[in-house]
C-alpha cells in the first residue's frame, strides 16, 4: 500500500475572518451581513457615484419610463375566452366532433369529450375590426381603445397553478408578481410605504391566495 503523502506546509487562510472589522462581517453567515450595507450605498447613492461614464452614458439613452401608476384587475372566474375576446373558426368548423388531441385529460381529470363552439355570435368592431362577443356590447364600442392578446397560455390545467402563472409567470409559488416588478423597474415614492397594494373581493381571494400578490425579497412588498 503505497505512503499517504505528508503536508510540509500549512497555507493560513488568506482572509481569516476576524482581521478586522469589516472582514469580519463580510465573511460572516456566507456575506449575507453585507447585504444591508449594499442597500444603505444604494440609497445613499453610493453606486451612481461610481459609475463608469459608459454606463451614465447607455442609462441617459434608453427611454424615461411615462407610466406612474398601474391598476390590475384579475376577475378570477370569468367567462371562457372562446365566448369573450377570442374566437376560434376551427372549433366552430369542428363542432359535435370527438376530439382527437394529444390531451385526453382536462381539469380533474375529467376526460375531453365533444368540441363544442361558443353559443354567442363574434361581430368586427371599430377600425381594428377587433372581433368581440355579443356578451360584451358596451365594450365592443371601445373597440380601438382595447388591446387583446391571443397568445396567452398556461403550463398546467390546475386553477390554482394557472392564476399564479398569469399573475407572476410561474406556475410555482415565491415568484414575484406584477406590482413586485412594476416597483422594482420603477421605484417607490416612498421606503416606508407599500408601493403597490392589493384589494381582494370582500367574498374571497383568489385561488391561491396571497403567493399571487407575491414579492420577493429583493423587491418591494406590500
Amino acid at each position: 500500500m503505497p505512503s499517504l503523502p505528508t503536508i510540509s506546509r500549512v497555507i493560513a487562510n488568506p482572509m481569516p475572518c476576524g482581521r478586522s472589522r469589516r472582514g469580519f462581517l463580510w465573511e460572516l453567515g456566507g456575506g449575507f451581513a453585507s447585504l444591508p450595507l449594499v442597500a444603505l450605498l444604494g440609497q445613499n447613492g453610493f453606486f451612481d457615484a461610481q459609475a463608469t461614464a459608459a454606463e451614465k452614458s447607455a442609462a441617459a439613452a434608453r427611454s424615461p419610463a411615462k407610466a406612474k401608476h398601474c391598476i390590475f384587475l384579475f376577475m378570477n372566474g370569468a367567462p371562457s375566452q372562446v365566448d369573450t375576446f377570442d374566437p376560434k373558426p376551427e372549433l366552430t368548423k369542428h363542432d359535435g366532433e370527438p376530439y382527437h388531441g394529444k390531451q385526453k385529460f382536462g381539469s380533474n381529470n375529467r376526460p375531453v369529450g365533444y368540441l363544442m363552439k361558443s353559443p354567442f355570435r363574434f361581430d368586427h368592431h371599430g377600425h381594428s375590426g377587433l372581433e368581440i362577443s355579443e356578451l360584451f356590447p358596451h365594450s365592443a364600442a371601445h373597440a380601438d381603445d382595447l388591446c387583446v392578446l391571443r397568445a396567452m397560455q398556461t403550463d398546467t390545467a390546475a386553477h390554482s397553478s394557472g392564476c399564479l402563472q398569469l399573475n407572476t409567470g410561474s406556475p410555482l409559488t415565491g415568484k414575484p408578481s406584477l406590482g413586485a416588478w412594476l416597483s422594482y423597474g420603477l421605484g417607490s415614492l416612498n421606503e416606508n410605504l407599500p408601493s403597490f397594494v392589493v384589494m381582494t373581493d370582500p367574498r374571497g381571494g383568489p385561488i391561491g391566495g396571497a403567493p399571487n400578490w407575491n414579492a420577493l425579497s429583493t423587491i418591494s412588498r406590500s
